[in-house]
């Protein structure tokens, strides 16, 4: 397996990145295209998606030529090292590793942020580019203005998941540091923010959410485990072991369930397909837990 080539953020193609014309060349678009890519009224394809009944997930999905341009940025970024908290997204780092990080420890508390991308406004993305990255103010502009959808991240683009980790660069940060004083493990996976140790006191886990409220963050689904198998991004953790939670072995007998019944060769093809993912999530779990 090759190594994964890091740069430190002030290595960045976007560092210092001082005129329009240089961003041009770097995003590889043409001045006319990128106006269009700014300002046009048909960027996005917006629809809803059913998860739960009687609730569902709104999806802003930018339209090909963005998407394209958006999958660059967050390509770009995805060259600066990751923070050592940081599972996702972040190259060869996975909801399972993620989960892998608790495993010992006696106490794991777990906060989910409350609709992420909806609450990281544009503004927060121009900060990043403007006083993280020193970023001259109309390039900022431009880079929040091609992250951005009604003057936040929209929930269906490519660049969604790691500008909403860079546009909270300072609260992740101050939380590590918080963490870290104290001796705790801390993790953060898109949305999900996990402590865990011996002990994570309740005055503490109130210092991290006062960092997060006062960035504009709220969240919701507050899990506690003490001296018993905790649920981290979707993984079991139990006497130091990495499960998968009855859900998951419940998906699978259904898959395979699905599969016996099927006839038609597309109803088989799409049984196969789910239950391939669903093992293979297994698999991939089995080979964490014997690494970690």
């Amino acid at each position: 397996m090759t190594s994964i080539k890091y740069h430190q953020l002030d290595q960045s193609a976007f560092f210092r990145l001082g005129s329009r014309h240089q961003l041009l060349r770097l995003l590889g678009v043409t001045d006319d295209h990128l106006r269009a890519l700014t300002q046009s009224d048909e960027l996005y394809i917006e629809y809803d998606i059913p998860k739960k009944p009687n609730k569902k997930r709104h999806v802003e999905e930018p339209r090909g030529d963005l998407k394209k341009v958006q999958a660059r940025i967050a390509k770009l970024l995805a060259r600066i090292q990751p923070a050592d908290y940081l599972y996702c997204p972040a190259k060869r780092r996975c909801y399972v590793t993620n989960a892998a990080r608790h495993r010992d420890s006696r106490v794991i508390r777990c906060l989910d942020l409350k609709e992420f991308f909806p609450n990281t406004p544009r503004v927060r993305v121009y900060r990043f580019f403007f006083e993280v990255m020193q970023c001259a103010g109309d390039v900022a502009g431009v880079l929040a203005n091609l992250a951005s959808f009604g003057g936040h991240l929209p929930t269906g683009s490519p660049l969604s998941p790691i500008m909403a980790h860079y546009a909270y660069w300072d609260v992740w940060n101050a939380i590590a540091a918080i963490t870290a004083e104290h001796g705790l493990n801390v993790t953060v996976y898109v949305d999900d923010v996990t402590l865990s140790g011996v002990q994570v006191p309740t005055h503490l886990v109130w210092e991290v959410k006062k960092v997060l409220h006062a960035a504009g963050l709220r969240y919701h689904k507050e899990k506690e485990f003490v001296d018993r198998p905790g649920d981290v991004t979707g993984v079991i953790l139990r006497d130091g072991k990495l499960l998968l939670p009855n859900r998951q072995h419940l998906k699978i007998r259904e898959a395979k369930s699905e599969l016996g019944a099927a006839r038609e060769e597309m109803a088989v093809r799409k049984a196969v397909g789910r239950l391939r993912g669903l093992v293979g999530q297994r698999i991939q779990l089995s080979r964490v837990d014997r690494c970690a």
